[in-house]
C-alpha cells in the first residue's frame, strides 16, 4: 500500500511543475498593449500638470512684478517728497534761463535753500529708451540736462488729481507759484497685469522762506 502510494504522489509532481510553470508564463510582465497604454495616460498626466506648474510660476512672477512697481511708485513719490521738503520754494514755471531738453516734459521746479534749482521731467519712452515705458520721471539739477531717472513705468493716463503736468504725473494746485507752500503729488504707474495703479501725497515745505 505504501508503494501504491508513492507511486501516486510521484505521478503528480510533473503536472504540478508543469501547472506552476504555466502560471509564472502568464505573470511574467506587462503586454506591448499595455506598456504603450500607461506610456500615454502617463504623458497625459505630465502635460497637465506642466502645464499647471508653469501657471503658478507665471502668476507668481507678475505678482512679485506687481509688488515690485508698487514699492517704486511710493518709493519715488517720497522722494519728490522730502525734495519738496527740504525747499525754500515751488513752482510749475521755469526759472529764468532754464532750457528743457528736447523730448522731456517739465513737470516741478524746487528752489533750494542754496539758491540751486531741481527740476522733475517726464519722458516719453517712445522717442527711444532703455526704461520700460510709456514715461519715465526723472530729476536733474542743471539746465538743459536730463538728469537721473527716479522711476519707470509711468502711465500716459492722467491720475486725476486736476492739477498741472503731463499723463501719469501732475501736481496741485495749478499753476504751483512761490508762494504755495503745500504740493499735492499724483503719480500713475502701469502695473503688469495690465491695470494702473496711483498714489498720492501732499507735502508741506519746512521753509517759510520765499
Amino acid at each position: 500500500m505504501i508503494a501504491n502510494t508513492l507511486d501516486a504522489m510521484t505521478a503528480k509532481i510533473p503536472y504540478s511543475l508543469s501547472s506552476n510553470r504555466s502560471e509564472n508564463a502568464t505573470h511574467q510582465g506587462f503586454t506591448l498593449v499595455e506598456l504603450l497604454v500607461g506610456m500615454v495616460v502617463t504623458s497625459i498626466f505630465l502635460a497637465f500638470a506642466g502645464s499647471g506648474l508653469i501657471s503658478i510660476l507665471q502668476s507668481h512672477r507678475q505678482s512679485e512684478a506687481e509688488v515690485d512697481q508698487h514699492t517704486q511708485l511710493n518709493r519715488a513719490i517720497d522722494f519728490i517728497a522730502d525734495d519738496i521738503r527740504e525747499a525754500k520754494a515751488v513752482s510749475t514755471t521755469a526759472p529764468s534761463g532754464w532750457i528743457v531738453p528736447t523730448n522731456y516734459s517739465a513737470i516741478l521746479y524746487l528752489t533750494k535753500p542754496d539758491d540751486s534749482t531741481v527740476a522733475y521731467y517726464t519722458f516719453d519712452t517712445s522717442s527711444g529708451s532703455n526704461w520700460q515705458g510709456p514715461q519715465v520721471i526723472y530729476r536733474a539739477t542743471a539746465p538743459n540736462t536730463a538728469g537721473n531717472p527716479l522711476v519707470d513705468r509711468v502711465s500716459n493716463a492722467s491720475p486725476g488729481c486736476s492739477g498741472s503736468g503731463t499723463s501719469g504725473f501732475e501736481v496741485s494746485p495749478a499753476p504751483l507759484t512761490p508762494t504755495h507752500r503745500s504740493v499735492t503729488l499724483c503719480l500713475l504707474g502701469d502695473l503688469p497685469n495690465g491695470t494702473t495703479e496711483m498714489v498720492e501725497y501732499t507735502v508741506t515745505l519746512r521753509s517759510n522762506e520765499v
